[in-house]
């Protein structure tokens, strides 16, 4: 079975604290992006068994793939096992939740190769114990994502948008980014206008005043270069620019392919860069 594993960006990120459990209190705008990894999945006879031909790609119980593919095993008691096969096209730790959209769509594959016949409500459950971005993979909407990201609001973006995705040649820590945050920063004020903002969607100026990364200060400061990179989207026509998640890919959104076409032909010249649009999918199961 062969299936494709999309990668998604965050519209606007706010970390609200850290909550008593030691997760962090965040919202933000999960939009699924048409940049892709391509998995194939075997039945194999008991192990599971991860392969990819990317270097940094992580295997066993640090795949997040096999970790999915292992919490059906153990609560379902199934005897079978199986190989999965990962050809990465989302860049490792860049922000874009590649390992989660690998996870959310193993669920998904050994969901019909194990003959689970699990709802959409069964799958988000347990991709939530897997990690906090898979539920929203899982569903195939854009949505607000709250919590730690698993709660999950479906909402119509319907302005259309070409993207270019720009890739620097390192990764950002998630866990990193997150200890660094200076909560005092971070504010509920963000949180109280994202209802706002998705009435309003036509007016560039509240995307680039209500859409904020609270990342991206503490992450420019480490890695110039993306700030940079930022700014560059700008000069080069974007309306709205952001990193994704903590880093290290930046995207700009454009009015037409025109524009996103130029500017991705003058950052492909440095960096790894993407042309996309935004996909929505029916819910995997």
């Amino acid at each position: 079975m062969k299936k494709l594993s999309y990668a998604k960006i965050n519209l606007g990120l706010t970390v609200l604290g850290k909550r008593p459990d030691g997760y962090h209190q965040i919202e933000t705008i999960f939009q699924r992006i048409t940049v892709a990894d391509e998995m194939e999945f075997e039945l194999d006879d008991h192990k599971i068994h991860v392969r990819s031909d990317t270097e940094g790609c992580p295997s066993g119980a640090l795949n997040l793939a096999w970790r999915a593919a292992e919490a059906l095993k153990k609560q379902f008691t199934i005897k079978k096992g199986c190989i999965i096969n990962i050809r990465k096209a989302i860049p490792v730790g860049s922000g874009l939740g590649g390992g989660s959209s690998n996870a959310a769509t193993a669920l998904a594959a050994l969901n019909k190769m194990w003959r689970l016949d699990l709802d959409v409500d069964r799958l988000i459950a347990i991709a939530s114990t897997v990690g906090s971005d898979v539920p929203f993979f899982v569903q195939g909407k854009t949505a607000i994502g709250r919590n730690r990201g698993e709660t999950l609001t479906p909402v119509s973006i319907p302005r259309k948008y070409w993207g270019v995705l720009v890739c620097p040649d390192f990764s950002v820590s998630t866990s990193w980014a997150y200890q660094s945050l200076n909560f005092s920063l971070t504010n509920s004020y963000k949180k109280s206008k994202l209802a706002d903002f998705l009435q309003n969607l036509e007016d560039e100026k509240l995307w680039r005043a209500w859409l904020v990364n609270d990342f991206e200060p503490i992450v420019f400061q480490k890695h110039p270069i993306l700030s940079s990179i930022k700014q560059d989207c700008y000069n080069l026509g974007a309306f709205y620019a952001q990193m994704s998640g903590s880093g290290s890919s930046v995207y700009g959104l454009y009015n037409s392919r025109v524009e996103a076409k130029l500017a991705a032909e003058e950052f492909r010249r440095t960096f790894r860069t993407f042309l996309f649009q935004p996909v929505e999918l029916p819910d995997l199961r």
